[in-house]
């Protein structure tokens, strides 16, 4: 095996290991393994053996699970709201807040955009040094929903905000026969670059905030959508 590296490439991890005794060779294999390790579970956002699974019945019903770097804590205008915070030092958050659209006939994919041009008039009022970023349809585990990605700052800290109005996927048949208002949730991810979230486009998409984001459902049954 040794033939094939060639002499600029040596010498090898497997040679420079050899002549230290058993003991150290498992040492340092360790130590080397640990940053790949530690990111992945970064990634992953923790793992399954530690996520708390929560049911959430009024005012909508929903589920999903989270990692152990997220605590619940009471927020009165939300159903539901997970925080991470170091030393009183804001890091994330996941927030889960009741949306009620006026009613309509169609599809959501209709709705939804025109309802989020208000919605990011209020965002922009809210948020100090507010800068949008982008906007769009989107499904989590499908249901429809519309995103707002936005940049602000937060007690003079960069703040990553991605901020999803979502409504329960039904028969598209059905749904054209409907007018009446619609029941649903916005969920508002936020996120500091300590938090290893390195732009507002990752927001959800890496670290803590990714679990309770993949694997949010409405209802109080966990089948169906994706986790991973």
């Amino acid at each position: 095996m040794d033939a094939v590296v060639k002499p600029e490439y040596r010498p090898t991890l497997a040679e420079l290991l050899r002549p230290r005794p058993r003991w150290q060779r498992w040492g340092i294999i360790a130590l080397l393994l640990l940053p790949l390790l530690s990111g992945l579970w970064f990634v992953t956002g923790g793992s399954r053996e530690d996520e708390t699974h929560v049911v959430i019945r009024e005012p909508v019903a929903f589920n999903l699970a989270y990692g152990p770097r997220l605590d619940r804590v009471e927020d009165q205008s939300a159903a539901l709201k997970l925080e991470q915070r170091r030393d009183d030092l804001f890091i994330q958050s996941f927030t889960v807040r009741p949306l009620t659209l006026p009613p309509y006939r169609g599809t959501p994919a209709g709705a939804l955009p025109v309802y989020a041009s208000g919605y990011e008039q209020q965002l922009e009022r809210t948020f100090e040094d507010y800068e949008f970023v982008r906007e769009g349809r989107t499904r989590i585990n499908e249901n429809p929903g519309y995103e707002i990605v936005f940049r602000a700052r937060l007690d003079g800290r960069t703040l990553y905000g991605r901020h999803i109005l979502l409504v329960p996927g039904v028969d598209e048949n059905e749904d054209l026969a409907l007018d009446a208002q619609r029941e649903g949730v916005i969920l508002e991810l936020a996120a500091t670059p300590i938090s290893g979230t390195p732009n507002a486009d990752s927001t959800g998409n890496v670290g803590a905030l990714k679990k309770p984001l993949r694997s949010f459902r409405f209802g109080t049954e966990r089948s169906g959508g994706a986790e991973s």
